[in-house]
C-alpha cells in the first residue's frame, strides 16, 4: 500500500520495494553495459582478471582484492555516466562547471582504474613472468 510519507515520518519498510530496487539496478546495468563503450572495456578487463584467477588458483585474499577492484570500477563508471546523463539534460551547451563535474567523474574512474590495474599487476605479473620462465 502506497502512502504519502509526512514530514518528519519514516516511510515503513516493505520487501517488495527492495526487491523492486534489484529491478532498477539491473535495468541500469544493462544500460550502462549497453550504452557505454567505457563500461564495456572495464567488463571485459574484468572478465578476464576473473578467468586468470581461476586459472594461477589465487588466494582468498586476491580474490578479495579483485572483487573489490572490480565492484569499484563498475561503481564509479556507472556513478560517472549518472554524472553525464544529469548534465546533459540539465544543459546541451557547454557550461565550464558541468564540464568540471564531467572530468571530476572521469577522473574518479580513471584513477580506480589504474589503482585496480597495479592490483592486477601485483597479483598476476608475478605468476606470468615465472609461467614463462
Amino acid at each position: 500500500m502506497e502512502y504519502k510519507v509526512k514530514e518528519g515520518e519514516r516511510e515503513r519498510f516493505s520487501w517488495k520495494k527492495r526487491g523492486k530496487a534489484f529491478v532498477y539496478a539491473w535495468q541500469g546495468l544493462k544500460c550502462l553495459l549497453r550504452e557505454e563503450h567505457n563500461a564495456r572495456i572495464h567488463v571485459v578487463a574484468a572478465i578476464v582478471a576473473v578467468l586468470l584467477g581461476f586459472v594461477f588458483e589465487i588466494a582468498a585474499w586476491e580474490w578479495c582484492a579483485l572483487v573489490v577492484c572490480i565492484g569499484m570500477v563498475i561503481a564509479a563508471e556507472a556513478m560517472n555516466s549518472a554524472v553525464e546523463a544529469l548534465a546533459d539534460k540539465i544543459s546541451k551547451e557547454y557550461d565550464p562547471l558541468i564540464g568540471k563535474a564531467k572530468d571530476y567523474g572521469a577522473t574518479s574512474v580513471t584513477f580506480l582504474a589504474l589503482a585496480s590495474v597495479a592490483v592486477g599487476c601485483i597479483i598476476f605479473l608475478p605468476r606470468i613472468i615465472n609461467l614463462l620462465r
